[in-house]
């Protein structure tokens, strides 16, 4: 799943230094192999990093409210950082992209 999501899809993504543990989303997607086809047709575009979702899409809550990066460590959801300086991780782009293309996620 990593090599699917994080080099197309994550503004984090440093190729040159050893992957971390991942994102919340890279995680939940982990959890569901059976979407590795559907992730390597993803074609992702920087002028709509959630694919067209809105950032409070509920779905994308869901995923985000399990994310154990959320608390200390994410941007994205933080009110207190403004949009412009922060962008989804790679996972939530990942997920994004699926429920737009109409995959259901049992979200």
């Amino acid at each position: 799943m990593r090599h699917l999501i994080c080099p197309r899809l994550c503004r984090y993504h440093k190729p040159d230094r050893p992957e971390e543990e991942g994102c919340g989303g890279l995680t939940w997607l982990a959890a569901r192999p059976g979407l590795e086809a559907a992730l390597a047709g993803l074609s992702p575009e920087p002028a709509a990093p959630l694919f067209g979702l809105a950032d409070d899409d509920p779905r994308l809550l869901r995923v985000c409210a399990a994310c154990p990066y959320r608390p200390d460590g994410c941007d994205f959801r933080d009110p207190a950082v403004s949009r412009d300086q922060c962008a989804p991780c790679g996972g939530l782009r990942a997920v994004a992209g699926l429920l737009a293309a109409g995959h259901d996620l049992d979200l």
